[in-house]
């Protein structure tokens, strides 16, 4: 017969831990981004972000003189935009899906 010992003050401080970490990790993502960010983020120029994403779509959110792009949103707009592209449009710089701008803006005083 096998006879295991277990710990209980061991376990309960690996859970903790394990716990911690996970916590750490969620607090580092990011729920908006700026310009800035969104542009390391997509490894593209502002004026990529304007031209192409904002004009075909892409939600924005104004906080004062401040625009904030939620990740989840960017993230949901990509996976859009690269799943409408065809053999000729798909290039993001070039990529057109809609016309007249974005009807997404939401501003917050």
């Amino acid at each position: 017969m096998l006879n295991i010992e277990i710990d209980e003050k061991i376990v309960n401080s690996m859970l903790q831990k394990a716990i911690n970490e996970r916590v750490e990790e969620l607090a580092k993502i990011k729920y908006f981004m700026t310009y800035q960010e969104l542009s390391e983020y997509l490894n593209i120029s502002k004026p990529i972000i304007e031209d192409r994403l904002i004009k075909n779509g892409l939600k924005y959110y104004k906080v004062g003189s401040k625009y904030l792009f939620k990740k989840t949103e960017v993230d949901e707009f990509l996976d859009d935009m690269t799943a409408n592209m065809t053999l000729t449009n798909n290039d993001i710089k070039f990529f057109t899906k809609l016309k007249g701008g974005n009807k997404y803006v939401k501003q917050f005083k």
